[in-house]
């Protein structure tokens, strides 16, 4: 019904309209009535513009309306005087929308409030930047890690050189660590980077965290750990060196007096010699145990060349063709590109694979058909693995991160410098070695570049 009075003011405003052009073509002919035609003129001007101001009144409102929304101002209200009355309908459900809008951008501001509070008051430090080194957002903490909590940071140019280096050459899902002083404390930092696009715009995102606690607990944790081993090494050594001095120094005296040569037997002789035998041996070992410990402090630098995997893989088999054949071992090589290649210091990294190799094989006591796999390939993080695969007897749960402290084995007759050296010499090549076993079942040795 509403809508009908609307359609009937129209057409009576166009009947009107049309009634004053016939009186203006009426009148237009009559010289007469010159006054009279720009009168009608006039009106039909007027009533024109009536009739567009009255169509278009209501769609002024809805357009200020829209256009304030666009610009994100809900305070916009519609005024009854200035809507027709047939479109008042609408008033209703657009002050609706209108209300729903600011309850909408009101939760909004108290999120985005919130998450502001939350990120800025974590002791994680938060920073992204563009391509150009614009920073897009930090927050508080990275100030403090950056040195910078009470300047304004616009670019990470205006950095020193070294953070400028880790922020710029660190890429996504890489991590480095760097030691920091800051108001003359000590950080040992470590930036971890990832990588996303806004509208076609790269933006990295570092989070850096301060590892002071945890670095520290490690090192007192690993010097404990290696103090045990080489206390339990000396003493084993020390303590029959002592006992067996303490012995010939009783065979050669007699009340605090020596004896003579006339007194001493043949017999007695012959057990300060083996006595004396026995300390250069126990000694012999003592200085074999440090030169190891020298051995696994001082590694020189690797020289870094272009080596294939699979020429290299090939190698390192070969020189256990006897015991592969003696313990019936099937052994097999799998590369994925065949090309791969690494650029390594060879001796080194032969030296880690052929103690892994070496390892598997040992491992193999009363395990039917005994299986060594060396596999090689770029995992999901596009790095390089050789990983070194067995289904030999493995190592207990409770010592897998025991086994790589220095002297510390597994092994009767071993001298538990291997795997200490081998995770050195990756380490020295900016990369790890992990160990995952199920006794009995399957252990993988994992070489990551």
């Amino acid at each position: 019904m509403t809508y009908n009075r609307f359609y009937f003011n129209i057409f009576l405003r166009i009947i009107f309209i049309v009634f004053t052009c016939i009186l203006f073509v009426y009148f237009i002919g009559k010289e007469d009535n010159v006054l009279t035609t720009i009168f009608v003129v006039f009106l039909i001007l007027l009533q024109t513009s009536f009739l567009i101001k009255y169509v278009n009144r209501t769609n002024r409102e809805l357009a200020e309306f829209l256009l304030h929304l666009q610009q994100g101002d809900t305070s916009v209200v519609f005024s009854k005087e200035n809507i027709e009355k047939t479109f008042r309908g609408l008033r209703g459900s657009f002050e609706k929308i209108n209300d729903d809008l600011k309850q909408i951008k009101k939760e909004k501001e108290q999120k985005e409030h919130y998450l502001k509070y939350v990120i800025n008051n974590i002791k994680t430090g938060l920073l992204a930047f563009n391509e150009t080194g614009a920073i897009e957002f930090i927050n508080k903490q990275a100030k403090i890690y950056l040195n910078k909590k009470y300047l304004r940071l616009i670019n990470i140019n205006n950095l020193d050189k070294e953070l400028i280096d880790v922020l710029s050459n660190t890429g996504p899902s890489e991590s480095k660590i760097i030691k920091k002083i800051i108001a003359e404390d000590l950080y040992y930092l470590t930036f971890s980077a990832s990588e996303f696009k806004i509208d076609n715009k790269k933006v990295k995102l570092f989070t850096i965290h301060d590892v002071k606690n945890e670095i520290e607990n490690n090192e007192i944790e690993s010097w404990q750990k290696l103090t045990s081993v080489l206390t339990h090494e000396m003493m084993n050594s020390i303590t029959p060196i002592t006992s067996l001095a303490h012995a010939i120094k009783r065979y050669l005296k007699n009340d605090d007096v020596l004896l003579d040569q006339s007194e001493m037997s043949n017999e007695l002789i012959s057990d300060i010699v083996e006595n004396a035998d026995i300390i250069e041996n126990r000694g012999v070992g003592l200085l074999k145990f440090i030169d190891n410990y020298r051995t696994i402090s001082k590694l020189p630098k690797p020289k870094f060349e272009t080596i294939e995997i699979r020429t290299l893989l090939n190698n390192i088999v070969q020189l256990f063709d006897n015991e592969i054949e003696e313990k019936k071992i099937i052994v097999s090589i799998n590369i994925q590109p065949d090309n791969l290649k690494i650029s390594a210091d060879q001796g080194m990294i032969e030296q880690v694979i052929i103690n892994l190799v070496k390892n598997s094989i040992e491992a193999f006591t009363d395990i039917q058909n005994p299986q060594i796999e060396l596999k090689s390939f770029i995992d999901e993080k596009q790095k390089m693995k050789i990983q070194i695969i067995d289904n030999g007897i493995g190592i207990k749960q409770e010592i897998v991160d025991e086994v790589f402290i220095p002297f510390f084995t597994t092994k009767q007759n071993g001298s538990g410098v291997g795997l200490s050296l081998s995770r050195q010499i990756m380490k020295l090549h900016k990369g790890s070695i992990n160990i995952y076993s199920e006794p009995n079942i399957q252990t993988k040795v994992n070489l990551t570049f």
